[in-house]
């Protein structure tokens, strides 16, 4: 890691740990409503990275359908060949997300 003389002036840590998913989801672009499929791979309260067949402009506002949650409003931040990232508008609760949420036991049955 580099120290802190190292890095560039505009670099920022990451504001949340990330979790992996591999996972299908419905991205809609906001002007225009158009409706692609992404294959989420990576999630955080702050945003998304995912993986989609068309460019979607850097700055673009999107909604992606997150279940357990619903529609998240996300601004596009980059966008690198077929890999792009999204920052949420609000953080989400990855609790309450259920590509992320950790799934309790069954309770036992008393003996």
């Amino acid at each position: 890691m580099k120290s802190d003389h190292e890095r560039p002036e505009h670099f920022r840590e990451r504001r949340s740990a990330r979790t992996p998913v591999e996972t299908s989801a419905k991205l809609v672009h906001q002007p225009t409503w158009y409706a692609v499929e992404v294959e989420v791979r990576d999630l955080s309260k702050c945003g998304f990275m995912a993986e989609c067949a068309e460019p979607i402009g850097i700055g673009s506002l999107v909604t992606l359908d997150v279940p357990g949650i619903g529609a998240v409003d996300a601004q596009v931040r980059w966008q690198i060949g077929r890999r792009m990232g999204g920052m949420f508008l609000d953080p989400i609760s990855l609790s309450s997300c259920e590509w992320t949420a950790v799934k309790a036991d069954p309770p036992r049955e008393a003996a």
